[in-house]
């Protein structure tokens, strides 16, 4: 697979490249209109406010695969360690629903600049 290096970023030169790999999603319209509000509010993109949800939910995901992989292993056991990663990945969530929440507290004293009004 290859990739595409990208710097994000104003400080472009005080961090090491990340290497970024692309990947296509299909969205439902009221994600779309979300994101574009979002977008719209804060001027964050709406790929860098997906990407960093997903980021933040890594251990998650790798806590799922684990699952999987297990009850592959241990059919009896299936159920009981899918539902504890899907307990695990519902911890993870209510963690950043907090993150987003100190964030949307930052974003209200957040004033936006207008251009010469």
């Amino acid at each position: 697979m290859g990739c595409t290096v990208h710097t994000i970023g104003p400080k472009m030169t005080a961090q090491p490249r990340k290497r970024l790999n692309r990947l296509t999603l299909t969205i439902s319209d009221e994600l779309k209109a979300a994101l574009a509000e979002l977008n719209e509010a804060t001027g964050v993109a709406a790929a860098s406010f997906v990407g960093e949800i997903i980021e933040s939910n890594i251990p998650m995901i790798r806590g799922i695969a684990e699952a999987a992989r297990k009850a592959k292993e241990e059919p009896a056991r299936a159920l009981e360690l899918m539902q504890r990663a899907m307990l695990e990945a519902l911890h993870g969530v209510s963690e950043v629903q907090l993150e987003l929440m100190d964030e949307q507290a930052k974003l209200r004293t957040f004033q936006r600049k207008e251009p010469n009004e």
